[in-house]
């Protein structure tokens, strides 16, 4: 995109040519109020630099994200009326937990398990045994959920690389270690300042997932940076 292209007016047709993006396309987010309106001359819509921008994060997320557009609706609110840092840090967080829904309602048993991943039984007792995994007890029956699915993806591709499951290990125990002190300022310090402020309980949850946002967010980067 040229710089002259994000500062001037375009029209439709101009604004389709920068972003590559099928003016019948244009035309169709705005009646979803995907793009901010625009300016109007007479009869005449005009495009400017915003307009391309939002275009081009839509096609971003679509094409390189495979988000749906109701999901991208709720970033781009989020960027509208907090800034593209938070929409940034909203995107990775759903990007950090794709299984987060399903994970809620999705239910395997050990054989199923077994045959979605095709670990060997002695590795599905060992990940168990390291409490690597996280069943869910069903009656008798420990049921795991899409989120062990996962990890067992991630474990068999970290050994795979060479790495040892006592360093997974290691992450998990402090992790765990991490999270304590977490719930620990949470219930001194968010708590009563959340009850002494009459805070509801939605904005309460709000304000708890930008947290979980913020520090995984936190987490990664400073992992990166120390390694």
């Amino acid at each position: 995109m040229q710089q002259e292209d994000a500062e001037r007016e375009l029209s439709i047709d101009e604004l389709s040519q920068v972003t590559g993006i099928p003016s019948r396309t244009i035309r169709f987010y705005n009646t979803q109020g995907l793009l901010p309106p625009p300016h109007k001359r007479g009869r005449v819509a005009y495009y400017g630099g915003e307009h391309v921008r939002v275009l081009t994060l839509i096609k971003e997320l679509k094409e390189k994200h495979n988000l749906p557009l109701d999901l991208i609706r709720q970033l781009l609110e989020i960027r509208a009326q907090h800034g593209e840092i938070q929409m940034n840090l909203a995107l990775k967080q759903r990007l950090l937990r794709p299984l987060a829904t399903s994970s809620q309602e999705a239910r395997f048993s050990r054989e199923l398990l077994l045959e979605q991943t095709g670990i060997s039984p002695a590795l599905l007792d060992e990940l168990l045994r390291l409490e690597l995994l996280f069943p869910v007890q069903e009656g008798e029956q420990a049921l795991f959920t899409g989120d062990d699915l996962l990890l067992v993806e991630l474990y068999r591709r970290l050994m795979e690389l060479g790495l040892p499951l006592a360093l997974v290990t290691l992450i998990r125990f402090h992790l765990r270690q991490l999270v304590r002190s977490e719930i620990a300022a949470f219930e001194q310090s968010l708590l009563p300042r959340w009850q002494s402020r009459g805070l509801p309980l939605e904005e309460q949850a709000r304000q708890f997932e930008e947290i979980l946002t913020l520090t995984d967010t936190l987490i990664s980067i400073l992992h990166r940076k120390l390694l």
